[in-house]
């Protein structure tokens, strides 16, 4: 052994790694502002129908499909990396600022589109920047990541707590819109500061980078294949819950007679829980295999749902002054967003790097970022409004339930809502079969992993030339 075996691996200046800090933080601070509370502004205060809700959740799934295509193959690579992540978040931020102040259909679904092309793109780059300028990066940049869930939390209590404090009904409802305005103002305070980041040049790698015949090939290996099929139909899951989420939390809340802005800040459970998830993951695979693992994550989609279809059901039985079973039940949902993100779909990235060939484990990324969980996030905003919208109605006598001539009403909330128009309302909404039909995916997609995912280790590293077991 030399002496140079036994040297530990060089640190990153301090300054460097605090400015890489700020930039995660900044990045996600931004996406934290609306994502958690956008459909409860877009159904309370613009009107949105649950369909039309399915329309923006699609929307804002096309940047994941065309992200790649616009940046990861063309413009950085021409382009440095601070420069591009500078263009996104300046036209992202203009583009936050016009959603605030329009309120029709059409041009807020168009808006989303644009930002999602815009702002999808700059998480990867950020990652890049990252990687490219620390010096023992599987050790530091961990912790600069941690610094973007940091930031993805913070909003909740500033719009929460200071811009929306204190506000209750009609008021409430329109002043939500401030999460928008946050996210604009914030997006381009990063877009002059990613001008302050450290050059970083483009890289100039192989035109092949999507390989795709490579990676079609890989779907010949039964493993690969079933995990592909699972991540897509849980990704409609996953977009189940961050589609009805807040409005859930608001329907719960009121349900409690509890006043003011607390959705927002109930949904930052779920990133703390992934931080502590993420933490341990690493142990857990090692110690129970990549199966056991995705399989609690699954389980974790499937156990949340059934918890939140529960909780719409029993009502307004209290632990406390103000704090219902219900309430409680929702944030153990919440905090199981933690599970599901960290044991499933982390997990599920970890494994692609793991068994993809050398020559394509960028496009395994691709492929599987991209083409997998993107289009099962676009057909999920569809999937997921469609099904909102088929247990919503106007009367009891039209709900599905009635139709079906199930006897019990309990879980079926009323609320008044105002329609693209300014005309209110009063609606009626099935939250059991809304997360029950979610439950069912996550249970199909659970039971199919269980099934068809070899027992057998199977997260060595695939070599093209041997034939597919």
């Amino acid at each position: 052994m030399t002496d140079t075996d036994i040297l530990p691996a060089e640190s990153t200046d301090p300054a460097l790694k605090t400015r890489l800090c700020l930039m995660m933080f900044l990045q996600y601070f931004v996406q934290g502002c609306y994502l958690p509370i956008i459909t409860l502004y877009l159904i309370q205060a613009l009107g949105f129908s649950a369909w039309q809700i399915g329309v923006f959740g699609a929307a804002l799934a096309v940047g994941p499909l065309l992200a790649p295509f616009l940046f990861g193959q063309i413009v950085d690579r021409h382009y440095a990396t601070e420069r591009v992540l500078a263009f996104c978040h300046l036209a992202g931020g203009v583009i936050m600022l016009a959603l605030f102040v329009q309120q029709s259909f059409w041009p807020v679904v168009t808006l989303g589109v644009l930002y999602s092309i815009l702002y999808v793109p700059t998480m990867m780059l950020t990652n890049s920047l990252s990687f490219q300028h620390l010096k023992d990066s599987d050790k530091e940049f961990p912790l600069i990541r941690l610094w973007g869930t940091i930031g993805f939390v913070v909003p909740a209590w500033i719009a929460e707590g200071v811009f929306l404090a204190n506000l209750e009904g009609e008021a409430l409802n329109t002043g939500r819109g401030i999460v928008l305005a946050m996210a604009g103002v914030v997006g381009l305070l990063m877009a002059a500061y990613c001008l302050t980041l450290p050059h970083t040049p483009p890289v100039k790698s192989d035109k092949k980078d999507l390989a795709p015949g490579k990676v079609i090939k890989m779907l010949r290996y039964r493993h690969f294949l079933v995990l592909v099929i699972v991540a897509f139909i849980i990704s409609i899951v996953h977009k189940f819950y961050f589609q009805w989420n807040s409005p859930f939390l608001s329907a719960i809340l009121k349900q409690a007679d509890v006043t003011g802005a607390w959705e927002q800040r109930i949904s930052s459970i779920g990133q703390v829980f992934e931080v502590l998830v993420m933490a341990v993951l690493g142990f857990g695979l090692k110690k129970y295999g990549f199966k056991s693992v995705m399989l609690v994550g699954l389980l974790s989609y499937l156990v949340r749902s059934l918890i939140f279809a529960y909780a719409s059901t029993i009502g307004t039985v209290a632990i406390m002054q103000g704090f219902t079973v219900a309430i409680a039940l929702t944030c153990l949902g919440q905090a199981m967003h933690g599970l599901c993100f960290g044991c499933f779909l982390a997990a599920a990235y970890i494994y692609v790097d793991k068994v993809a060939p050398l020559d394509v484990r960028g496009s395994m990324q691709t492929f599987f970022g991209t083409f997998v969980f993107g289009l099962g996030m676009f057909a999920g905003g569809f999937i997921s409004g469609s099904i909102g919208d088929y247990f919503t109605s106007t009367a009891r006598d039209t709900l599905l339930r009635t139709q079906w001539n199930i006897p019990s009403q309990t879980g079926i909330i009323e609320f008044t809502q105002k329609n693209l128009a300014g005309e209110t309302a009063q609606l009626l909404r099935d939250w059991p079969g809304i997360w029950l039909s979610s439950a069912a995916i996550a249970l199909f997609a659970t039971l199919m992993f269980w099934i068809l995912f070899p027992k057998t280790d199977t997260s060595q590293r695939i070599d093209h030339s041997e034939e597919p077991g």
